[in-house]
C-alpha cells in the first residue's frame, strides 16, 4: 500500500492553482485552514465541498480513497422511505456539505487512531468496512477473511474501534440533500 507523499501537490482552492514543493509536508487539513481564513463563510464551505469532492474523485491519497469507500458504502447500504437503496437516485455529490465534512473528519480520525491495523486491506475497502461495521450491517471488518493471525487480530481491533464511533444513519433531508445523523456533532 503506497502512502508516500506526492512529489508535487496541485492545489486549486482559495487563490487559484499553485504547486507546493515536495519538501513541504502538508495535509489537506493544513491547506484548507490556511487557504480559507480570509474567505467569507459561504465561500469557505463551497471551497471545502469542491475540494473534497475533487479529491474523493481522484483518490490520490489514502484518506480520500478511504473516504470514497465509506461514502459509497453509506449510499448502497442506506435506503429511502420506500426501502430503495439511496445509490439508485443519489451519489456522493448529493451529500450535504456538513455531512461530507463530518465524514471526512471521522474517517481521518479513524485512520490516525488505527493506522497499524489498517495495513491489511486497501484503503477503499477499509472505508467500506468502517461504515458497515459501525452501523452493524452484518458485514465489515469482523467478517473479512484473512490467512494470517495478525490480520485476524487487526480485524478484531478495527471492529472494536468502529463500534466505538457509534451507529449513524444517512437520510434525505428537507433540502433534498443526504445527511448523516451525526453531522452537527462533528463539524
Amino acid at each position: 500500500m503506497n502512502r508516500a507523499w506526492p512529489k508535487t501537490l496541485r492545489h486549486v482552492a482559495g487563490n487559484g492553482p499553485r504547486l507546493i514543493p515536495s519538501n513541504i509536508m502538508i495535509t489537506c487539513e493544513t491547506t484548507f485552514d490556511s487557504e480559507l481564513l480570509n474567505l467569507p463563510k459561504g465561500r469557505k464551505l463551497t471551497a471545502l465541498r469542491n475540494e473534497l469532492l475533487h479529491n474523493i474523485n481522484l483518490g490520490e491519497t489514502a484518506i480520500f480513497r478511504f473516504l470514497r469507500g465509506y461514502l459509497v458504502a453509506s449510499l448502497w447500504s442506506s435506503t429511502d422511505d420506500e426501502g430503495e437503496p439511496l445509490d439508485n437516485d443519489f451519489g456522493i455529490t448529493s451529500i450535504a456539505t456538513e455531512s461530507l465534512l463530518s465524514a471526512w473528519a471521522e474517517c481521518s480520525r479513524f485512520m490516525r487512531e488505527n493506522e497499524t491495523d489498517l495495513t491489511h486491506l486497501d484503503d477503499e475497502h477499509n472505508g467500506q468496512n468502517l461504515w458497515l461495521t459501525r452501523c452493524r450491517h452484518g458485514a465489515g471488518f469482523w467478517s473479512t477473511c484473512t490467512d494470517d493471525e495478525s490480520a485476524e487480530y487487526a480485524m478484531l481491533q478495527l471492529t472494536h474501534a468502529s463500534h466505538g464511533f457509534g451507529e449513524i444513519d444517512l437520510y434525505i433531508g428537507d433540502d433534498k440533500k443526504l445527511h448523516f445523523s451525526n453531522e452537527g456533532g462533528i463539524v
